[in-house]
């Protein structure tokens, strides 16, 4: 493996004539957050453009983009995004961008929909958008035409419309596979276009950045279509209502369980403003087959028994406005959860999401519904490659370097090991990380100078501009710890004390017998201010930051918290 400087210094500069940066703003050391700077000195553009959805330690936050700021320096040169798939943490990001740089967009049909829709709810113009059809090609860069061109080449994915993008550059061809897999009977009857991978590789390639979700399953991941026998099975074991919850975007999912329920005789009610849309829109662009008179509004639903009725709805990772969840707290009339019903959750918990799932399905059996899978057969595949498809495809590109991208660090490096077991050498493999820098040059030489400014931008929707990270660390501190204040009263001639400073709480525990250990934070705060230098008394911000230090050290060594320390100094009226 490489070995990589700590800091990038010269980044602000335009690149050499004949060097080509890729740089990971999002998406790698991590799952989600996906965007990769590609930088020349005549071609500037993303591939991807995604968000990363916050956990429990980021209250009020309901999104995370990446920081663009490697970008500011060149904000005038920005050409392009050019977009592999449609999911969030692909897409997610766009709206956010766009107002900054409002450049154009390429990607499928399926996945322009989704951004579009995106987009009409930021009041962000839709013509920034231009389809690319499989195999398609764009020239990007400079405006004599572009000396970068862009294919997309299909690949099977958990979503329509997935692709591969291969970049043709001065430096040669590269190959960036987006989230795949090699699925040998996909519903939709698009293959993985591994005829075209391997022609590239036959004619030569520079690099590949390739997706590294499921390196550590081995073998191959299952097809498809394989979950057809455990979710048929479900409908045959169900004798009320069967209510499945999975991915809104996973389209081919939603489609056998649309046949299913044509099959089984069952009208189909869908709970959830995702699934409309993305229904809507498969539909529009014939991804899906859905008879008219199939589909039932929920407030019908109470017209048919339940062994008629099919629920579709979202909140497979236990989102708490799901329509799931608003079944669960029995918010939806005529659709109650009851005895005889049955749960199914056809989707992967995303790391971090098990306990929400956890008890969303222990209030479904508390309702009397069955959520066990046991004896069904698959109910979910997952759309990403399992390590025999990620050797298949090294092997078909094969690659001058390999970089193994989207995941954690522990998933870029058992995959760099992977190709180091198919016969890459260790200085053919690059493991890149967030923000850091992989130069490609003229011939075959290539090399990593370092990082460059990346972090997270947190997102509130209530608020029309980003959240201070300093802003969310002050929520999780109130949320855990609570908040103390602490009140002086000055005369504002002496500037002494004209009365013992008063403690209030919020959100913290004290010790056993409040009202003396709200003395000693008092007496600790009239010490404080009795033994500040007169300097430090007339400097109002030098005093509050005197204090806090002051509280805060006496709080943490006789509690072991961290509460949020307001000093408050005020001077007595009438004085």
């Amino acid at each position: 493996m490489m070995p990589v400087a700590p800091e990038f210094t010269s980044w602000t500069e335009t690149p050499a004539d004949d060097e080509l940066r890729l740089i990971p703003i999002g998406g790698l050391g991590e799952f989600g957050m996906n965007a990769l700077v590609v930088h020349s000195a005549r071609s500037l553009f993303l591939v991807d453009c995604g968000q990363l959805f916050p956990s429990d330690d980021q209250p009020g936050i309901d999104s995370i983009v990446p920081d663009f700021a490697y970008l500011e320096p060149f904000a005038d040169r920005l050409q392009a995004v050019l977009l592999t798939h449609g999911h969030e943490d692909h897409i997610g990001a766009l709206p956010y961008f766009l107002r900054r740089w409002p450049v154009p967009v390429y990607g499928t049909a399926f996945t322009l929909g989704l951004v579009e829709g995106k987009l009409r709810e930021h009041g962000i113009d839709a013509d920034l958008l231009h389809p690319v059809p499989d195999y398609g090609r764009v020239k990007v860069g400079h405006e004599d035409g572009g000396e970068i061109e862009a294919q997309w080449i299909p690949v099977t994915h958990s979503i329509p419309d997935a692709c591969a993008l291969v970049l043709h550059t001065p430096q040669g061809v590269l190959v960036h596979s987006g989230d795949f897999k090699i699925d040998p009977d996909p519903l939709d009857s698009r293959h993985t276009g591994m005829d075209r991978l391997k022609a590239l590789g036959d004619a030569g390639v520079r690099l590949l950045m390739a997706d590294s979700t499921n390196v550590g399953r081995p073998g191959r991941s299952p097809s498809e279509s394989a979950c057809r026998e455990g979710l048929e099975a479900a409908f045959e074991q169900t004798k009320g209502r069967l209510f499945v919850t999975t991915f809104s975007s996973n389209i081919h999912r939603l489609q056998t369980l649309i046949d299913l329920a044509y099959e089984f005789r069952r009208r189909v009610v869908l709970l959830g403003r995702s699934l409309d849309r993305n229904l809507a829109l498969a539909r529009s662009l014939k991804r899906l087959a859905l008879p008219d008179d199939l589909l039932t509004d929920p407030k019908d639903a109470h017209l048919f028994d339940p062994d008629e009725l099919l629920v579709l709805c979202t909140g497979s990772q236990g989102e708490p406005m799901s329509g799931l969840a608003r079944l669960l707290r029995r918010e939806v009339k005529g659709l109650p959860i009851e005895p005889g019903d049955r749960l199914v959750v056809s989707a992967r918990a995303i790391p971090g999401n098990e306990v929400a799932i956890s008890r969303m399905l222990d209030e479904a059996e508390r309702l009397g519904a069955e959520t066990s899978l046991e004896g069904l057969g698959p109910v979910h595949a997952s759309g990403h490659g399992s390590r025999d498809e990620l050797a298949d495809l090294i092997r078909a590109v094969r690659p001058a370097q390999m970089v193994p991208v989207h995941g954690t660090y522990r998933n870029l490096r058992a995959h760099g090991k992977l190709a180091a077991s198919l016969g890459w050498p260790p200085e053919r493999i690059s493991l890149l990380d967030g923000g850091l820098c992989l130069r490609l040059f003229g011939g075959d030489r290539v090399d990593m100078p370092g990082a460059v400014p990346v972090g997270k931008c947190f997102v509130s929707e209530g608020v029309d501009h980003m959240v201070d990270a300093r802003v969310v660390k002050d929520r999780l501190i109130l949320q855990e710890d609570g908040v103390v204040f602490a009140t002086l009263l000055v005369d504002p001639q002496t500037r002494d004390l004209v009365a013992e400073p008063t403690i209030l709480s919020r959100g913290f525990v004290m010790l056993s017998d409040d009202e003396a250990y709200t003395e000693l934070l008092a007496g600790v705060a009239r010490k404080t201010y009795e033994e500040a230098p007169p300097e430090i008394r007339k400097d109002g911000e030098a005093l509050r930051d005197t204090l806090r230090l002051a509280l805060r050290r006496v709080i943490r060594k006789t509690t072991q918290t961290r509460p949020l320390v307001i000093p408050v100094v005020l001077e007595a009226p009438g004085i």
